[in-house]
């Protein structure tokens, strides 16, 4: 499956890190949605120069972690600005600079949409019943944000039942149910991982004798597929395993795994749904600040250089991929400060968001109101 042809120059945006712990949302900034044009630095710049005062103060509230800012210095510490509102949300994707968030003190399980950039979110989407799986993504064919949830309904007559819907966010979001698949064997916290270009969103599953498969869902056709892991990947029998979830880099899906706790290995899946195409992207070796065996996360990719997030300490990780040197840039504040640490999300830069005024005619437009 191949990307829009202008995919990769509409997401040559600056890049800004966000960070989620159960306490506290630490937000940053998106990108356009849809085939809009991109905002450069000095236009940006026009821009916030011609707000108000107030305007700008009300940006400030919102914690910059910038990638480029890291690259460039890493060895300076990156100060993150606790951000006050959002703080019973939790992230479970982005896309296109939009995040969407579940609060999870709600007994109706509302799901919306944010632009931290310009502080709009959409309304809020009802699912009522307990999510167990569920995804965040973009359908570039039919220009619509979709939601997936499997959902465990609880019965006077049947006492448990889950089914799969697709729900679509516009001004009168629709609900659709589908055939239910092999979600009760998702490995991993449920969120799907959106793959840019390809409308799909992937999880891995478990298909049986140890055998363990990317389980894929296309936001298009609203139909699942299946393909193997690299290296024919098996959890060893009899042993403590943690299995590597996926992630996206270069705009492709990708995982790091963890080798005889000796060394990480990441790959790329170059050709989407072709298994052949699994390629090593880096080697990680151990190091003594890097706990053994411990669960990296990578994040997003510059040149020779890999940025990755360690799970069980919420350290960022940067991997110099021609030397195989680390380094560890240092958080403001320090990850111990904040409770049950922390999870990283990246995505792009830009003012531009959907319009909160849009007409009804349209159904991929989005409301989004001032909170």
């Amino acid at each position: 499956m191949t990307q829009p042809r202008n995919y990769d120059k509409r997401n040559m945006k600056r890049l800004r890190v966000t960070r989620n712990s159960l306490k506290r949302l630490l937000p940053s900034t998106g990108t356009p949605l849809g085939p809009l044009s991109v905002l450069h630095d000095e236009l940006i710049r026009e821009m916030l120069l011609r707000l108000l005062a107030r305007s700008l103060l009300r940006y400030k509230k919102f914690g910059d972690f910038s990638v480029r800012c890291m690259f460039e210095n890493p060895s300076q510490p990156i100060e993150v600005i606790r951000f006050a509102g959002k703080s019973s949300h939790e992230i479970i994707g982005s896309c296109n600079g939009l995040l969407c968030l579940q609060d999870i003190t709600d007994m109706d399980n509302l799901i919306m949409l944010w632009n931290p950039s310009t502080g709009l979110t959409s309304q809020p989407l009802e699912i009522r019943d307990f999510i167990g799986v569920c995804g965040f993504g973009y359908d570039h064919v039919n220009d619509e944000y979709k939601f997936v949830a499997v959902v465990d309904q609880i019965q006077k007559q049947d006492p448990l039942r889950s089914e799969t819907r697709i729900h679509t966010f516009c001004p009168n979001p629709s609900k659709r149910i589908i055939q239910d698949t092999a979600f009760k064997r998702i490995i991993g916290d449920g969120k799907g991982v959106f793959v840019p270009g390809t409308a799909t969103l992937n999880w891995i599953h478990w298909h049986g004798t140890l055998d363990y498969l990317v389980l894929s869902l296309d936001l298009v056709e609203e139909t699942y597929s299946e393909f193997s892991l690299p290296l024919n990947l098996k959890a060893p029998k009899n042993k403590f395993f943690i299995f590597p979830p996926l992630c996206v880099l270069k705009n492709c899906l990708a995982f790091c795994c963890s080798h005889e706790k000796t060394h990480w290995s990441v790959r790329l899946l170059k050709e989407y749904v072709m298994p052949q195409s699994w390629t090593r992207l880096a080697t990680i070796h151990c190091h003594p600040s890097l706990l053994t065996g411990a669960e990296l996360h990578p994040l997003y990719i510059r040149e020779n250089t890999l940025l990755m997030a360690m799970a069980s300490t919420s350290k960022i990780v940067m991997s110099n991929l021609d030397d195989g040197g680390l380094e560890f840039p240092l958080l403001k504040p320090t990850p111990s400060d904040v409770p049950m640490g922390l999870r990283f999300y990246i995505y792009h830069e830009t003012l531009v968001s959907p319009s909160y005024r849009c007409p009804r005619s349209s159904s991929s437009q989005i409301w989004f109101i001032k909170p």
